[in-house]
């Protein structure tokens, strides 16, 4: 179960009345505003030796003391803070920016768009509840942006005395100890996650250990903190990206696994299982569901793959035989490469579908991922042991206070209460925003999609406006990619891999007649500023070549445009031949192609049928999480039940 979490009522008058379910910023916080700013003025005049004074007293008021004596300091913490920023950065925060700090502060998600400087308001947040000493964890969607934000901030932190820790994925655990015993921890919201569930299976080691066991292993020179927990504890944690975090990485659990399986599958029965795959015949032996991704023996198919087993090669089978079919069969009819996943140096490596981003760490599991490797005759790797799972959903209840900050929160307001009782403010913008939205563009298949695409990259990059195209997979990137090489347009291709190199060339897409083409998520948290010639042409264009599954991947694709107040576009494109349409929609599908004129584009308006397509790709989805966290809930209380009898 969920703790009960502070809310926003713990600051009064922060929020305003809801509007359409969701709390707006109330003008009551220009009092408190006010308040910070006078302090701020009176902490200018310190030098610095009495300004980190000030601050190890504010500490001492604070520390280990309960919530009602943060309310009490967060004009001083604010201020402070603010300080620090001024004097390392030449920063200072704006009204909404300190708005952001109120809301996130309470415990709720922030809705702050995108380019409206979420790196440093987090800074409040932080500071105000690391004044306790009980650590906050302040967790990223990737390594690089929890780097780049701990390198930016740590010089703030440190002039207000606190110690700060970076995660390093996969890294030894005594930096992971001195990581976590610091006031201020950054790292990817997966390794919390994975840390945790090895901190489990440490201390499941140590109740097993026989006495005399950690006195021989110290004589043997075996380190005792492998088998010492890292983390100290679950105080405070601010999710960055919360919604890409907590609704669409949470579709699928925490998994820690390592080893080869002691039961594993020999590699001539996956070849074998290819085999008979691929003499199957669609719908008399096998059915597919394109909706839930899932493959499916029929009671002829099961036959026939018994009939098969027969002739088998030698070797050892570690799960039934039907189930290595239907892996191959998924593999060759659901799996796309490319798409799915990628093959670079003789291995098979994931590409999320949520961030277009390849993770070499990460395996598919109960033996698809070796089908997959087998159809792309790659060698078989051994199947990993799964040591211990968790949902997001339920190690994020482990935290006696959450918050968390997006630009698109306000579609996933109802599922965040509901998983996990965190309410949603939006905060306004700087400067109004600027960003155009043109007409949606249909056609009848990919191929004039991308021509329609390529062209008015084209012109426009002649015009010298930058252009941001977004694709839902690598291999669109590539096919765009061809095309604007045939019209010589120079350009740059992401490759899905979120690194320093990703977020300078998506930096550098605001320079005038760029023209960039990237998976939807790319260098998202990566600023992207305009030049001069840039903003005189109309500022960042974007380009989202076809409509995402979830909406609110389509807004953070599109609020890549028009930030802070900066001219911009943005323009959506959809296919017949688009996944989402042809797998939800095929009768929309026809009725897109009977609608087409001579170049492939319709003449019709489609947006309302495929926004209805979105809504229930959505509403899918989380039901797939709610059976996942049911599911997860059941098993709890059977372990729980049969620990209470042992």
């Amino acid at each position: 179960m969920l703790r009960s979490r502070p809310t926003i009522t713990s600051y009064r008058g922060l929020t305003g009345q809801p509007k359409r379910g969701m709390q707006t910023v109330s003008q009551s916080t220009g009092q408190w505003i006010e308040q910070i700013r006078d302090r701020a003025r009176q902490l200018a005049a310190l030098d610095d030796r009495s300004f980190r004074v000030v601050a190890a007293q504010c500490r001492d008021r604070i520390r280990t003391r309960d919530q009602a004596i943060l309310v009490e300091n967060v004009v001083e913490s604010f201020a402070l803070t603010g300080e620090a920023l001024r004097r390392v950065t030449g920063m200072s925060y704006y009204d909404v920016q300190l708005c952001g700090g109120f809301v996130l502060s309470a415990g709720a998600i922030a809705e702050i768009q995108t380019g409206e400087g979420k790196t440093i308001t987090t800074a409040l947040p932080t500071v105000l509840h690391a004044w306790s000493g009980r650590g906050v964890h302040v967790a990223t969607t990737n390594d690089y942006l929890s780097r780049r934000d701990h390198d930016e901030l740590k010089p703030v932190y440190d002039l207000l005395g606190f110690s700060v820790g970076l995660l390093q994925p996969q890294g030894p655990i005594e930096e992971k100890i001195d990581a976590y015993a610091c006031d201020i921890t950054y790292g990817p919201g997966y390794e919390f996650g994975f840390d945790f569930l090895k901190d489990q299976l440490a201390l499941r080691s140590r109740q097993r250990m026989r006495l005399g066991d950690q006195f021989l292993r110290s004589l043997q020179g075996i380190d005792h903190r492998e088998s010492t927990p890292a983390q100290r504890g679950h105080a405070f944690a601010i999710i960055d990206e919360a919604d890409s975090v907590l609704i669409d990485e949470a579709t699928t659990p925490l998994i820690l696994s390592g080893g080869k399986s002691r039961a594993a599958t020999a590699p001539a029965l996956y070849q074998f299982a290819r085999r008979v795959a691929l003499e199957l015949s669609n719908r008399r032996d096998y059915v597919i569901d394109n909706v839930k991704r899932t493959v499916r023996l029929t009671a002829q198919g099961w036959k026939v793959v018994h009939e098969a087993f027969d002739g088998r090669p030698a070797g050892q089978l570690a799960r039934p035989w039907s189930q290595l079919v239907e892996n191959a069969l998924r593999a060759e009819c659901m799996l796309q490469r490319d798409v799915d996943y990628v093959v670079r140096d003789d291995q098979v490596m994931i590409v999320d579908q949520n961030t277009g981003r390849i993770h070499d760490e990460r395996k598919w599991s109960s033996g698809l991922h070796q089908a997959v490797e087998v159809k792309e005759h790659v060698e078989a790797t051994a199947e990993n042991e799964t040591h211990a799972r968790i949902t997001r959903q339920r190690y994020i209840g482990f935290y006696d206070g959450v918050a968390g900050l997006t630009g698109t929160a306000e579609d996933s307001e109802s599922e965040l209460r509901e998983f996990y009782r965190l309410p949603v403010v939006r905060v306004e913008t700087h400067r109004p925003c600027q960003r155009k939205p043109l007409p949606l563009r249909c056609f009848d298949s990919c191929e004039n999609k991308f021509d329609a695409i390529a062209d008015d990259a084209a012109g426009r990059s002649r015009r010298g406006q930058p252009v941001l195209i977004g694709t839902r997979t690598i291999q669109e990137s590539k096919q765009l990619s061809r095309r604007l090489a045939a019209k010589g347009i120079a350009h740059v291709v992401l490759n899905g891999l979120q690194d320093d190199e990703e977020a300078s060339i998506v930096a550098r897409a605001g320079a005038a007649g760029t023209v960039t083409v990237a998976t939807n998520m790319a260098g998202r948290g990566t600023d992207i500023k305009l030049d001069s010639a840039a903003r005189a042409a109309g500022g960042l264009h974007v380009a989202a070549a076809e409509m995402h599954a979830c909406r609110r991947v389509d807004r953070q694709l599109a609020g890549r445009a028009g930030r802070q107040g900066d001219p911009g576009s943005c323009q959506f494109y959809a296919s017949a031949e688009d996944e989402m349409v042809r797998t939800r929609g095929p009768e929309l599908a026809a009725q897109m192609v009977a609608a087409a004129g001579p170049t492939g584009e319709c003449r019709n308006d489609f947006s309302a049928p495929l926004r209805r397509l979105q809504r229930q790709a959505e509403a899918d989805a989380l039901i797939q999480r709610q059976h996942m966290v049911a599911h997860d809930d059941w098993v709890e209380s059977v372990q729980s039940s049969l620990a209470k009898r042992a």
